[in-house]
């Protein structure tokens, strides 16, 4: 199975006041509690390689486009860097820095969840086929702009295998992180937020690299981000290789699309090589940061 999950592109605005805050020096982007999901531009350690000739993972700062819905350190992007107006459906307003605090908790979750051993998609709409994936369907997570004509790819989704709901709620999740939990499940009414035993759910697991070095779940990434960012990897929604929805809610099972998941996963590596970036593989988990208990600290 291919599928193209479309989420929100938007990154919120920066305005000190509206889900920013300054603590001392530094400026926090409190977990998300408004009525959308956001997309982040993000600067975390982790793994990758350059492309599918390159056996050797290498372990630095890695900057790419995702989600994390929980706190984040902020640093803006120097205004007078761009000689333009900035087109902020393209590039970012400034880098993230996740990190873990429940002081502050929105509403939100993060999904699909690309820190720590593996990624893991839990939530987002799974309905019908969407809980029934099985070992190596493919899942292109990203945002459709018809105005750019653009598919926004975030992160590719290689399926291992799922963990029902109810096996999750039995245990109260203890095979996964603090961080895990305490970021997505505990927000999630079919996980540990008010469980209901009937719903077919699961915590989809991401095959790794290290599992299959030739069919691997990844994020395109960069190794430096300059002083002004850059845009997401992009497929062109005319692309006849990939038959992709132009339409930017819900998700396509890309039935038109004549390749097999491989071979289609394939295409979007290259895309990867040739915009420029590298095959995020593993990412450091957001560690936990008690910034928001600081005495000055007035919700």
């Amino acid at each position: 199975m291919k599928v193209q999950l479309n989420h929100p592109g938007r990154q919120k605005p920066f305005k000190l006041g509206k889900g920013y805050i300054e603590i001392g020096n530094q400026i926090v982007r409190e977990w998300n509690n408004d009525e959308v999901h956001y997309r982040k531009f993000i600067q975390i350690n982790g793994y990758y390689i350059n492309d599918l000739n390159d056996t050797m993972p290498k372990y630095t700062t890695l900057y790419f486009w995702g989600e994390w819905e929980g706190n984040s350190f902020f640093t803006p992007f120097p205004k007078n860097e761009r000689k333009q107006k900035v087109d902020y459906r393209r590039f970012p307003n400034g880098v993230h820095k996740p990190f873990h605090s429940t002081v502050i908790r929105g509403v939100h979750n993060t999904d699909p969840y690309v820190y720590g051993k593996d990624f893991k998609y839990c939530g987002c709409k799974q309905k019908g086929q969407l809980t029934r994936l099985k070992p190596d369907d493919l899942i292109l997570f990203g945002t459709v702009v018809p105005s750019l004509n653009k598919f926004y790819i975030d992160t590719v989704f290689v399926v291992k295998n799922g963990n029902p709901s109810e096996s999750i709620q039995k245990t109260g999740g203890m095979n996964y992180s603090q961080v895990y939990r305490e970021e997505v499940l505990e927000q999630i009414n079919e996980y540990l937020k008010q469980p209901t035993i009937k719903n077919n759910n699961k915590v989809y697991h991401s095959k790794t690299y290290w599992d299959d070095s030739n069919y691997f779940s990844f994020v395109p990434c960069k190794l430096s981000c300059g002083n002004a960012g850059f845009e997401r990897l992009f497929i062109e929604l005319n692309n006849p290789t990939f038959q992709l929805s132009k339409y930017p809610t819900g998700k396509s099972f890309l039935r038109n699309c004549p390749l097999s998941p491989q071979d289609l996963w394939k295409e979007v590596v290259v895309a990867c090589t040739e915009q420029g970036f590298v095959l995020g593989i593993q990412f450091d988990e957001p560690t936990f940061n008690n910034t928001l208990d600081d005495l000055d600290y007035k919700k």
